[in-house]
């Protein structure tokens, strides 16, 4: 990234005035600092962090906050200390000087350092960022940019509260200072578009819910990215696993943190580009997980596969049909009344069950199952033995008593009392594992362990981990009487036939609470049937469960109105411990400061667990809420590693926080089939690459109401470019496997076909992003941050930054007005050349690049582009082959698929492996074409990092550059004999001798070279290192040509496509140190 040269860092700022009326926050200035601050002139200081590793500052109280006595006394003194760990990196740490608030603590999250740390005795120059106190007397300070003078974040005459359980932390927005609002990215989890939308609060407080707009979800992520006019673009986190809200301003000018607890731990970092600043951002939280090669593929779940027979029903007419189907999931229908860790003898009799996964592992075929967190709470002791050990063990989330009560089998409980706090999920009353005590990991291993062993599964799924529960608080008070798992029953479900009698039936919900019905409306291809609503809203299964419940309790909770009238079950609770007096909280479940959870302000026990909950050691729910989700992914982690130490772990988890893709994946929840959660799912695939989630994907067709058809067609379409591709559905809903209509069958056969072609280059993708950070999935800003236009985009995505995605995201629609940034775009289904957009700038001028132009999509196909300059890997079959599972794409060739951009040069690189945890000949193969030739030579990847043993010391992590950089136009070999070999079967090149094509649309007829290639001129060669490292390139290598008759070549004139394919069955076979070279420079007559 260019950009513009500015004044030095250290002349004065402007700041921003003061606002006229009186502001709410408390400010504070400066006590004192250590080292002394350095004064630049009308009232600024500069922090040395350049002599120092730690800059201290003591803040005393200068103003108090106008927020009323319920929110207590501000904070009377303040220390702030800043780091700056990296020339990229800064931390600010604030937090009350005399009272001890809570952190994440690092053995939840691992603060990992930089690879290049910044030491206080290099040049100063060596920082990115500056940072200048605006005025001793306040709380004002700017961090900027010390290329350009950018501010990167700017607390002038904002101010800043700290109270025990209210701090709100401001910062103004630099876009929002120019004629556009800000361009602010990130921020969740929720449902809406990928640029934040002017004047909303993002809430921060994991929660089962369905997916809705603009409402708080199940993963809690409080980074954001903002883009600034120039392009460049810097990266902030709040480190807090607090509730809290983010405001931005209805102006687009200004960032407010409104969080319930907690100390501040912010993160700076510089960038500049947007890809940097996720790679800067995971190399503090950890890089995602390497994934299994398998979960790449088709993954096919519905709620309601309710039997063994039905199950090998669904994976029989995959078959049948000739869909590729990779792994078959099940959802909580094999559990004996929903209990963790057992299977229904009569519907999923072990044994068979058993026998079965093994015939899909021997087909090439996984089996992943659905594992709750909530234990059965079943007080007759030997029913349930992860209940009983949890129990005399003390592992369970705890409660304080409040006042007497006495349990059912006589025993009594006095005020004061430690008791197992009790939510109610699908098996009833349920308590829930505390992460937090140390015997609970080997506890959850047991089960995992023992569960597994008696079913083989490839993987597990996690669910219901904010954690959720159908009540508000707690419900001990519910009588044995009257605890029972949910039944189907409760949904007075009728069925209706599915079209073709191979799917489940569909189930109908009805529920006497909801207040109106919508009318049957007729979906093409698919009976129609009654939607629940209530208010105006579809409602959810989960949700007429929670609503029987909520009447449940109304009528026999002892303690109902007391509780509805004081808000919550104990009036204080205390936070953590430390070297300093603790924090105390005041009604935790109703806080001074109230959230706006589930957009209504609900009490923080709004379907989970109460926040005066208590774990291990003392710790609160209050603080520590929002952990739950991840820690549990991290004690599922750790069990699957005891049970197969070498293999790579494949957890699917709803609830995440940073630093949760070191260990799991992530699908987008419950959402809705309907064009609103279609379009919707693509912001959540890209919010989740800025999260370090790149293994991310949404329900195919809609997790809850009837898809039609078409829906189903365009989601399949859209779904083989997600990274985890998974069709799941309803239990009340109409089946919807890809092969309930031929015209669906046909189109999702097409797509995922095009995947698993495809899936060499995905894999590649998933080891970068595991090595540097750099997204799987990109939006289009991406390549241009300083067009307006792509910032605005989110209804098109990349594929890493080489494969422009442009679904068809409303139906009856059969053509896309598709954006194009600069370059070539080839088409993918047909290799040609459609679209060139020149790059203005080159011209000298500032005005947007990116064009928009309407391209065709039946219903059969969408738009999907290659963009020039960039070398793909493929998976090469014969036409008409049955691609079935991923297992077939490993063992099959390569073809190297070449797109030369304007200037006929291009690059790739493939990476493979042998899909262990530590492989032992990772291959990373670097592809580079210039004018008339390629070539593609091996290196010595840098290896899978295992999470269980990562380094925390400096410089540990593998380098964010790419291995095997090389310049030279002529690739040396630099890999042994000892890795893996690479089978290539064809080389196919786009674009060749196309300079003469004009800037716009292009016709087909246009498509073509202006130039001939003689096929016997062109040169196929292998290339072997020879000797010492010299000065001259050619001198260290040697060339063997393949013989002619082992290659074939051809060439399209009209297409401008030259196709080198090895005529040996398996292709040819290189070894790791050996190159392929491909020269049609002599060949090529004008």
């Amino acid at each position: 990234m260019t950009h513009q040269p500015s004044t030095p860092a250290s002349r004065s700022l402007t700041t921003h005035p003061a606002r006229a009326t009186g502001p709410s926050t408390a400010d504070y200035k400066i006590l004192t600092s250590e080292p002394d601050l350095e004064p630049l002139g009308k009232g600024q200081l500069r922090l040395p962090l350049d002599q120092s590793a730690e800059v201290l500052l003591q803040l005393g109280l200068a103003r108090k906050a106008k927020l009323g006595p319920a929110f207590g006394p501000d904070s009377r003194q303040l220390t702030m200390a800043l780091y700056p760990q990296s020339a990229t990196r800064l931390r600010i740490d604030i937090e009350n000087s005399h009272r001890q608030a809570w952190k994440v603590p690092e053995s939840i999250v691992p603060r990992f350092p930089p690879k290049q740390p910044f030491k206080h005795s290099q040049d100063a120059a060596a920082l990115d960022y500056d940072v200048i106190w605006n005025d001793t007397n306040s709380f004002s300070f700017t961090v900027i940019r010390k290329a350009t003078g950018e501010k990167l974040f700017d607390t002038s005459s904002l101010g800043l509260t700290m109270q025990d359980q209210y701090l709100e932390l401001s910062t103004h927005l630099v876009g929002g200072s120019s004629e556009r609002a800000a361009n602010l990215f990130g921020l969740g989890e929720n449902v809406g578009q990928l640029r934040r939308k002017l004047g909303t609060t993002t809430t921060l407080w994991a929660r089962d819910c369905p997916c809705r707009p603009d409402i708080n979800l199940y993963s809690c992520h409080p980074f954001y990215m903002e883009v600034l006019p120039s392009g460049s673009a810097h990266g902030v986190l709040l480190l807090s696993s607090n509730g809290m809200d983010v405001v931005l301003s209805p102006e687009g000018d200004r960032l407010t943190y409104k969080v319930i607890g907690g100390a501040v731990e912010l993160y700076i970092f510089t960038g500049p580009t947007p890809q940097r600043v996720i790679q800067q951002y995971t190399e503090l939280i950890g890089r995602p997980c390497m994934i299994p090669y398998y979960a790449q593929g088709f993954h096919m779940c519905r709620w309601g596969y309710d039997t063994l027979d039905k199950v090998k029903t669904i994976v029989a007419n995959f078959k049948k049909h000739q869909l590729p189907l990779e792994v078959m999931w099940i959802d909580i229908d094999y559990m004996k009344d929903y209990k963790c860790f057992t299977f229904d003898e009569e519907r999923f009799p072990i044994k068979q069950l058993g026998e079965y996964v093994d015939e899909l592992h021997a087909q090439d075929q996984k089996m992943v199952m659905i594992l709750d967190p909530g234990i059965k709470v079943q007080y007759e002791t030997g029913l349930y033995e992860p209940y009983d050990e949890g129990v005399a063990k003390n592992l369970f989330v705890k409660r304080r008593v409040t006042k007497y009560e006495e349990r059912e089998d006589g025993t009594k409980y006095y005020e004061g009392d430690l008791v197992d706090f009790v939510g109610k999920v699908w098996p009833g009353k349920t308590t829930f594992p505390d992460w937090f005590h140390p015997e609970t990991q080997s506890y959850w291993t047991k089960y995992v362990t023992r569960w597994l062993q008696q079913v083989p599964l490839d993987g597990i799924w996690i669910d219901m981990n904010e954690a959720a529960s159908f009540h508000d608080g707690d419900c001990s008070h519910i009588a044995s009487s009257e605890d029972r798992p949910v039944r189907v029953s409760d949904f007075a479900l009728t069925e209706a036939d599915s079209e073709d009698g191979e799917g489940a039936h569909m189930l109908q919900p009805q529920h006497a609470g909801a207040s109106t019905k919508e009318e049957p409306v007729q979906s093409k291809g698919r009976k129609s049937h009654i939607n629940l609503t209530q208010d105006g809203d579809t409602i959810q299964p989960k949700d007429v469960i929670a609503i029987h419940e909520r009447q449940y309790e109304n009528a026999h909770d002892p303690h109902h109105l007391e509780r509805v009238h004081s808000g919550q079950a104990s009036q204080e609770i205390v936070s953590g411990k430390g070297s300093k007096p603790p924090v105390v909280y005041h009604s935790p479940n109703d806080p001074p400061y109230r959230i706006n959870n589930n957009s209504e302000f609900a009490s923080l026990e709004y379907r989970t667990i109460s926040a005066d909950a208590l774990h291990h050691e003392g710790i609160t729910e209050y603080d520590a809420h929002n952990l739950y989700g991840h820690m549990e992914g991290i004690a599922t982690y750790k069990a699957l590693r005891a049970f197969q130490p070498d293999n790579k772990p494949f957890i699917l988890s709803r609830s995440t926080f940073p630093g949760s893709g070191r260990f799991v994946c992530k699908w987008n929840g419950d959402n809705w089939s309907s064009e609103y959660d279609l379009k919707a799912s693509i912001a959540g695939l890209l919010n989740f690459q800025f999260f370090g989630i790149p293994m991310v994907g949404a329900d195919i067709g809609g997790f809850g109401d009837v898809a039609s058809e078409e829906l189903l067609i365009r989601w399949h379409q859209l779904g083989a470019f997600y990274p985890f591709m998974r069709n799941h559905n309803c239990l009340p809903n109409p089946p919807q496997e890809p092969y309930v209509t031929k015209p669906l069958a046909n189109v999702t056969r097409a797509y995922v076909d095009m995947r698993y072609r495809l899936l060499p280059y995905w894999y590649t993708l998933f080891y970068r992003a595991h090595q540097s950070g750099r997204m799987v999935c990109s939006p289009l800003w991406i390549l241009d941050p300083t067009d307006h236009d792509l910032l605005s985009n989110d209804e098109q995505f990349l594929v890493g930054e080489a494969i422009l995605v442009s679904p068809v995201l409303k139906l009856e629609q059969t053509s896309v007005q598709a954006r194009f940034p600069a370059g070539r775009w080839y088409d993918l289904h047909s290799g040609l050349l459609e679209v060139y957009v020149q790059d203005k700038r080159a011209a000298g001028t500032h005005s947007a690049v990116s064009q928009v132009f309407k391209m065709d999509a039946p219903l059969e196909s969408i738009p999907v582009h290659v963009r020039g300059g960039h070398i793909l890997p493929r998976a090469e079959f014969e036409a008409g082959t049955f691609i079935q599972t991923t297992a077939q794409v490993r063992k099959a060739p390569l073809e190297v698929l070449v797109a030369l951009d304007e200037t006929e040069c291009a690059s790739g690189e493939y990476y493979h492996d042998d899909d262990t945890l530590a492989p032992k000949d990772g291959t990373l193969v670097k592809f580079q074409a210039r004018p008339g030739m390629m070539t593609m030579s091996s290196f010595a990847a840098n290896k899978i990092v295992d999470p269980l043993k990562e380094s925390r010391t400096e410089g540990s992590r593998g380098s964010t550059a790419p291995v095997g950089e090389d310049t030279d136009d002529l690739l040396v070999p630099h890999g042994s004999r000892d890795l893996r070999p690479t089978f290539v079967q064809s080389v196919l090149v786009w674009g060749v001798g196309m300079n003469h094509v004009g800037a716009g649309k292009v016709d087909k007829k246009a498509a073509k070279s202006s130039c001939q290639v003689e096929a016997h001129q062109v040169r196929v060669s292998i290339a072997r290192a020879v000797g010492a490292a010299t000065a001259s390139v050619q001198h260290q290598r040697e060339l063997r040509a393949v013989a002619s008759e082992d290659v074939a070549v051809e060439w399209d004139a009209s297409r401008a496509q030259l196709a080198v394919r090895f005529r040996r069955a398996g292709g040819l076979a290189l070894a790791g140190d050996e190159a392929l070279e491909v020269d049609w420079t002599e060949a090529l007559v004008a």
